[in-house]
């Protein structure tokens, strides 16, 4: 042992003498490092490390798949819900949960909040328990329960301070009173951002088919693996199906992890992608280093000919050899983990409001551990083969070469193959890394197809009470109203979303006189409710027919507008106006709708299908719950922040306005991804090649260099 030790000190007084080598070593592994502990943090908090609650591993999410039928991962309905519930063997426990928002009141003002419902088995199937008060109980969850409510840690210190007595006090939800029964603890959002939960009390839906749908979630039994779990469920998936095959032919429902259903496959392969590319600046930080090596183990081929000559063991120059790597290893990882410190801080920011709060991403134990063992591989790749080779016992050899000041042949061809992998490793990021410049400077050319300059846009829910009224409907002009009359507005609207920014969702569409074998055989467009002055306040015309008026009312004709997409995909041969369309599929019972124009294509929020089929209803024929204001400013949009909140509360004070932003940052938010992921692959590209140039450089200025002989 007190060998090794001397030879490490031997090994740290070497490099001490080549401080030029060491920093060169230090930065390129560094850098490589540092940029995969960061890439690997990313994946950990996203892919890996799962709820932040106790029984994470044990916590299972039903979905079902029926692929010929165009279902995939889908919640299940109410009425599968419980007939898994009552005949599953595999859980300890099986709850249900959905999700919304609701318009909160009292005890301070008007806000919008995330609100879960849940049966009384999900706080305890996730083992946390509230803060003050209790959870829910069985009878509050069944139909007709009382009305009861948990807190979030954060919406108990904003609206009650903090107070205990917060706890049986009445909050407002959507103009009903609930009495507040506990507080979770800080930190607790499930199953996202939720600040609110109520009990979900929901009876049997008379159709099987039409829900309503719920996330099933369950906890584990001891032993059991989800694997285990999954088979069960497909079991009684087989045994409904024969029971149920109206509703349940071809439907399979299987288990996965919490992750497994809120990530999706799409952003796990992109995370795969990023971390294998990210690997490859490793490489070439590996690749660089080695080569580094192998022209300091030239330079002191005549030292090393000396040691053996005096009798020093091939064993004992390796060690001193990978000594020195794991030297400049654990030197490059306290550098990797400050630039991956520094890239998670970014990551963060740039993240802040996209990621739900469950998805933490830090310098966790895993990530320092990973960090520790990419240093160890590191150190392995770079100085091994260096101390292979340097170690040979060819003593003339190595004498004469030393003398001569030459590169060894071997030596000189391992050199530049080293480079070449560089090279061809920086190009293999820079072509991807290129494409996705490109991508990303599309999306910021994209046209969305109406005016959105100097456009603020803010949401508005209204209560359960009122949604999809006609009371509704004219409240949303009433407040329509008061916006255009607003100082500063041009022209203002309201419709249930905005294409490419929010609120718009995709539906089956049938087309009259065609005949459908499957619902996945069905049209699908996106579908959004608009007032009439949607098109003025946007700047959209009609390309054929008209657009809607205050006529197109709730008794009047149902009609709809399309965009120039759905015609062309949908609607073959002459005469588009005048034909009917039905949104819903075989079992929809929605009426026939009158086409009577046609809009040009606009962005509807992405990339790989910029322009999509749109349906456009009247406001008034088809209202929504949730709604989206646009106002048209003479200047700047967000001056017209506070005048708007202002006006909505004139015309309801339990009406909370959230979300409040310019229409272009709007369209930006649900491209976070594409943005933030791009920017990280140009990233390891760029790196990547720095990498690689510096290392052609630091190779070529070392073989040009006149080679000292070095002290015995």
């Amino acid at each position: 042992m007190s060998a090794i030790f001397g030879e490490l000190r031997h090994a740290i007084r070497s490099l001490r003498r080549s401080p030029g080598f060491f920093l060169a070593c230090v930065t390129a592994l560094g850098v490589g490092i540092g940029l995969t502990t960061a890439m690997f943090s990313i994946v950990y908090g996203v892919l890996v490390r799962g709820l932040p609650v106790p029984n994470a591993d044990r916590i299972g999410i039903l979905y079902r798949n029926a692929p010929e039928q165009g279902i995939r991962r889908q919640s299940l309905p109410v009425q599968d819900y419980l007939d898994y519930r009552a005949q599953q063997s595999t859980f300890a426990r099986l709850g249900a949960y959905t999700s919304g928002s609701l318009n909160v009141s009292g005890d301070g003002p008007a806000a919008r909040a995330d609100v879960a419902w849940v049966s009384a088995e999900v706080f305890p199937i996730l083992g946390v328990r509230p803060l003050l008060g209790r959870g829910f109980r069985a009878d509050e969850a069944a139909p007709g329960g009382s009305r009861v409510a948990v807190l979030s840690y954060g919406m108990w210190q904003d609206r009650y301070g903090g107070r205990r007595e917060a706890v049986g006090r009445p909050i407002r939800l959507d103009g009903a009173s609930y009495t507040i029964v506990g507080v979770m603890p800080r930190g607790f959002r499930f199953p996202e951002s939720e600040l609110v939960w109520l009990p979900l009390q929901l009876p049997p839906a008379a159709d099987r088919a039409a829900g309503p749908f719920v996330v099933t979630i369950g906890l584990l039994k001891p032993g059991v693996s989800l694997a285990g779990a999954a088979a069960d469920v497909a079991t009684i998936s087989r045994r409904l199906a024969v029971e149920y095959p109206g509703s349940n032919k071809g439907i399979v429902a299987t288990v996965g992890t919490f992750l497994d259903w809120s990530v999706g496959p799409r952003p796990r392969r992109l995370l795969s992608t990023m971390l294998g590319a990210v690997l490859f600046v490793l490489l070439i930080a590996c690749a660089n280093v080695m080569n580094l090596f192998l022209d300091r183990a030239v330079h002191r081929r005549r030292e090393v000919g000396v040691r053996i000559t005096l009798g020093a063991s091939r064993a004992s120059l390796v060690r001193i050899v990978l000594l020195e790597g794991l030297v400049v290893a654990a030197a490059a990882v306290v550098v990797g983990l400050a630039l991956a410190y520094l890239g998670i801080a970014t990551f963060r920011r740039a993240t802040v409001d996209a990621l739900p709060p469950f998805i933490q991403i830090g310098l966790y134990a895993p990530v320092l551990l990973f960090a520790a063992a990419a240093g160890l591989l590191a150190a392995a790749l770079s100085a091994l083969l260096p101390a292979l080779r340097s170690s040979r016992p060819d003593v003339a050899q190595m004498l004469s070469d030393a003398a001569r000041g030459s590169l060894a042949p071997r030596t000189a061809r391992l050199s530049k193959a080293l480079v070449a992998f560089e090279m061809a490793l920086s190009c293999a990021l820079l072509v991807p890394a290129w494409l996705l410049v490109q991508s990303v400077v599309a999306i910021g050319r994209i046209d969305p197809g109406y005016a959105t300059a100097n456009v603020l846009t803010a949401g508005i829910t209204f209560p359960e009470s009122a949604r999809e009224s006609p009371a509704e409907v004219a409240q949303v002009e009433r407040l329509e109203q008061t916006l255009r009359g607003l100082p500063g507005v041009r022209a203002a609207s309201i419709s249930s979303g905005l294409p490419g920014a929010r609120g718009v969702y995709s539906e089956r569409v049938a087309v009259e006189g065609r005949l459908y074998a499957r619902d996945a055989d069905y049209a699908a467009a996106d579908l959004i409710s608009v007032t009439p002055a949607f098109f003025g306040t946007l700047g959209l015309r009609a390309a054929q027919g008209r657009v809607f008026t205050t006529e197109d009312r709730g008794g009047a004709a149902p009609v709809a507008i399309v965009t120039r997409t759905f015609v062309r995909r949908y609607l073959d041969g002459p005469g588009v106006i005048g034909r009917r369309i039905r949104v819903g599929s075989a079992a929809a019972a929605a009426p026939w709708l009158t086409i009577v124009g046609v809009i040009p294509d606009v962005f509807g929020g992405d990339p790989e299908d910029p322009r999509p089929p749109m349906v456009l209803r009247p406001f008034a024929q088809a209202p929504s719950g949730e709604v989206y204001l646009a106002a048209r400013a003479q200047g700047d949009p967000l001056t017209l922040v506070r005048p708007v909140r202002e006006a909505v509360a004139a015309v309801d004070a339990d009406l909370p306005v959230f979300e409040a932003t310019s229409l272009p940052d709007a369209m930006e938010r649900p491209l976070w991804f594409i943005r933030v992921f791009g920017a990280l692959f140009i990233v390891f590209g760029a790196a990547a090649l720095i990498l690689a140039v510096l290392g052609l450089y630091a190779v070529v200025a070392l073989w040009a260099s006149p080679r000292p002989r070095p002290p015995c």
